[in-house]
C-alpha cells in the first residue's frame, strides 16, 4: 500500500481544548483513517514549526486524500501538508526512468 507522511498544525481552539483536557489523538486518527481503508503507522507531536506528524498507510491516494479531506474539513487544523512516500527502491527505480526520458526535455532557453 502507498505510504504517507503528513505534518499538521492544530487550531487554536484544537490547543486549547488538548490544554484544558489532555488527550491522546491517535485513536481518533485510527479511526477517520481506517475508515477509508488506512493504517496509522506512527504519529508523534513535534517542537517547531508543526505540532504534529503522521505516517499512514493507504490503498490508493484516493483513499488517502479521502481521509485528510475529511480531517481538514472540521476545522481542527490550522495546516495539512501531506506527501507520498517512495521506498528507496523506488526512488531508484524513479532515477532509472527518469535517466531513460531525460533527453526528450528541452529547459527553457535565453
Amino acid at each position: 500500500m502507498p505510504k504517507y507522511m503528513s505534518l499538521f498544525r492544530y487550531s487554536t481552539a484544537s490547543v486549547k481544548g488538548m490544554v484544558n483536557n489532555p488527550q491522546n489523538r491517535r485513536a481518533a486518527a485510527e479511526k477517520v483513517f481506517g475508515a477509508a481503508g488506512g493504517k496509522v503507522e506512527c504519529m508523534y507531536f513535534c517542537f517547531g514549526e508543526w505540532d504534529g506528524v503522521v505516517i499512514t498507510d493507504f490503498p490508493s491516494n484516493v483513499d488517502g486524500a479521502s481521509a485528510i479531506l475529511a480531517v481538514g474539513s472540521t476545522g481542527a487544523f490550522s495546516q495539512v501538508q501531506t506527501m507520498v512516500l517512495m521506498t528507496m527502491d523506488e526512488g531508484v527505480a524513479a532515477m532509472e526512468g527518469a535517466k531513460k526520458i531525460v533527453s526528450s526535455y528541452q529547459p527553457p532557453a535565453g
